[in-house]
């Protein structure tokens, strides 16, 4: 999730899944992360209202399908 702030800050939240060291380790050497090692673009407020409908954490965490999603520009990873 990319935030900006009202003093113009720009902010990544992102949430990493893995039990473990090795099993980050092993997601980040997969096929699956090098399809799609940005995530997907997704409406927030869907998943806060998931969250407050008693939504799983298990089903909140899950990594959802989609494309990926694009990198803001000013990232400046073009």
């Amino acid at each position: 999730m990319y935030y900006r702030d009202p003093d113009g800050n720009r902010m990544e939240f992102q949430v990493d899944c893995c039990a473990n060291a090795d099993e980050a380790h092993a997601f980040m050497h997969s096929d699956t992360f090098a399809a799609n090692p940005v995530g997907i673009d997704y409406e927030a407020d869907a998943l806060l209202a998931r969250y407050r409908n008693g939504a799983s954490e298990d089903s909140l965490l899950a990594m959802p399908v989609g494309a990926p999603a694009q990198i803001p520009p000013e990232h400046g990873m073009f």
